[in-house]
């Protein structure tokens, strides 16, 4: 009894389980039209993609949408080259919502990006490592990832002088995005991994990369890429000709994202001795978004007018140059009070996540016992219903038993009446089939003399091995006299044979009737007016088979 109630235990505690397995597995599908949009739109028009998720209220979504939108919002927001701290909540909403896969790996990346981006260094490579856990080696989709990752450690490894790592994680990410023929991930990393070699010093590898790199973004035709390209192959030469020439090519495809070729441009014209050009350069320059940018600017133009004795306007701009550094520091130190607030509210988070599983798991060991208990209580419950079920089932077994014994008597008595009755109904069986065969005798004998008869007689009599347009059969006006005969003489068998088998045609009632007087195949095909003994055959296979439906 205790090995039966150990195993009903196991299967409520398993059924448990797998009810909770197959809850916190259901996705439900994404049907919100935005939402598909914006998905849609994400790799041409990323722009668009973010204008349209910023309009959609979060609010109006189911659960599984929430989460697909905070990746999708993530996802444009980093295209865009924004921060992703805004996103910061949903990631971590989504690493808890989904339980494994693709969805879960591309939250843990962003997380990760995030965390980089706050020089957490150790947690954003704890999440990247993560993700990669979560990705196969065959959907096209998870390798682009998955090599979107490796391109992430490897600039990880490559910001902490880690060259050997780094190059193993770019040729990691250039494997992936090979075999799922992203090309402009592959123009991504080639330009990381040349940038990687200037950083080493190994200048003509670092520009062979990049031009791998720029073939793929030339023919993706991705503005950005290009530029950004274009403004590292400047920094790898120190020739003036090349310099100018990839700052310019980098300037002429996006002045917004290649400010900073301006400043090589700048300082290519002011070391060849023309400052008109590399102040037109510096002031380009001036126009970037980034206070760095502008800080270099400021101090290239503090130089052209050095160059051009203008004193009092160099000092202006050395002014001007020192208040940007001092908002740079002010920026970084800023920058490192949010870095430390948000370390903070990660821990505090972290703190609350904890309490908040253990609190679960609290829960849930209560609401184990709470099923042991349910579990012993039902068992114990069952073993007296099983108890009662069996004094009942002995009481009916006697009854039973009882009932049986009388019930074999009466069949007993019943089986020795049925075999009287057989005996009895076997003999009348008999004395029916000896008045029938007298019957049949007699109207065999009556049949005999009339001269039909006699006429199928001389045709029985024929050779059956002459040719068959030399045999003679009943004509027409024969066979109706035959007919008119037999139905006359055996009408009492033929209504027996109508009454039982009422399938069976006149020329059935005939051929059964002609039977009774022991002529072979032949002679009765002679009578149908036919030659050939094959039509008897099929007639009586015929009427076998309407006797076996009825």
């Amino acid at each position: 009894m205790n090995y039966f109630m150990f195993n009903r235990l196991n299967n409520l505690l398993y059924g448990f389980w797998g009810i909770l397995i197959f809850v916190s597995c259901n996705e439900k599908k994404v049907e919100d039209g935005q939402l598909l949009r914006a998905e849609a739109l994400m790799a041409s028009s990323p722009d668009s993609s973010y204008r349209i998720l910023r309009s959609v209220s979060s609010e109006t979504l189911s659960k599984s949408e929430q989460m697909h939108y905070g990746l999708l919002l993530a996802e444009a927001t980093d295209k865009k080259y924004l921060s992703l701290l805004p996103c910061d909540s949903l990631l971590n909403e989504a690493i808890r919502y989904y339980n494994g896969g693709l969805k879960r790996a591309k939250a843990l990346m962003y997380k990760g990006r995030l965390q980089s981006r706050m020089n957490m260094h150790k947690e954003a490579m704890e999440n990247y490592f993560a993700a990669l856990k979560e990705l196969g080696e065959t959907d096209k989709e998870e390798l682009r990832i998955k090599g979107m990752i490796y391109e992430d450690l490897g600039n990880l490894y490559s910001d902490q002088v880690l060259t050997a790592k780094s190059t193993e994680m770019f040729q990691k990410a250039e494997d992936c995005f090979a075999r799922c023929a992203y090309k402009a991930g592959l123009a991504s990393v080639a330009n990381d991994a040349g940038w990687n070699y200037l950083l080493q010093g190994n200048a003509p590898l670092a520009r062979e990369h990049m031009k791998k790199g720029l073939e793929f973004a030339l023919e993706q035709n991705d503005s950005a890429i290009i530029a950004t390209i274009y403004h590292n192959l400047s920094c790898s030469y120190e020739d003036m000709d090349s310099i100018l020439f990839y700052g310019k090519q980098s300037l002429a495809f996006s002045k917004s994202l290649a400010s900073k070729s301006a400043i090589m441009i700048g300082y290519a014209y002011l070391n060849q001795e023309h400052p008109d050009s590399a102040e037109y350069y510096f002031r380009q320059a001036l126009r970037d978004t980034l206070i760095e940018t502008r800080a270099l600017a400021l101090y290239g133009l503090k130089d052209v007018m050095d160059m051009e004795g203008e004193l009092r306007q160099a000092l202006e701009y050395l002014e001007d140059y020192s208040v940007a550094m001092d908002s740079i520091y002010f920026h970084k130190q800023s920058s490192e009070t949010e870095r430390k607030i948000y370390e903070h509210e990660a821990e505090m988070k972290l703190y609350k996540d904890k309490v908040e599983m253990e609190r679960r798991h609290l829960f849930l060991i209560i609401f184990c016992l709470l099923v042991i208990v349910f579990a012993v209580w039902y068992v114990q419950r069952v073993r007296r219903r099983k108890k009662i079920l069996q004094l009942e089932y002995e009481r009916d077994v006697a009854s039973l038993k009882a009932d049986i014994a009388g019930l074999q008597y009466y069949i007993a008595s019943l089986r020795m009446k049925q075999e009287q009755d057989k005996a009895k109904i076997s003999e009348k069986e008999r004395e029916i089939r000896k008045l029938a065969d007298e019957k049949a005798e007699l109207c065999n004998m009556i049949f005999k003399k009339t001269p039909i008869y006699r006429k199928v007689e001389q045709l029985s009599r024929q050779e059956k091995t002459k040719k068959k347009q030399d045999l003679r059969i009943l004509l027409e006006d024969e066979q109706r006299q035959l007919r008119l005969t037999i139905m006359d003489i055996y009408k009492d068998y033929i209504a027996y044979l109508r009454e039982t088998y009422p399938k069976y045609t006149e020329n059935d009632y005939i051929f059964l009737c002609l039977s009774l007087c022991g002529w072979d195949d032949f002679t009765i095909a002679f009578c149908f007016g036919n030659v050939n003994k094959q039509i008897v055959a099929q007639r009586r296979h015929r009427i076998k088979q309407k006797s076996e439906a009825q």
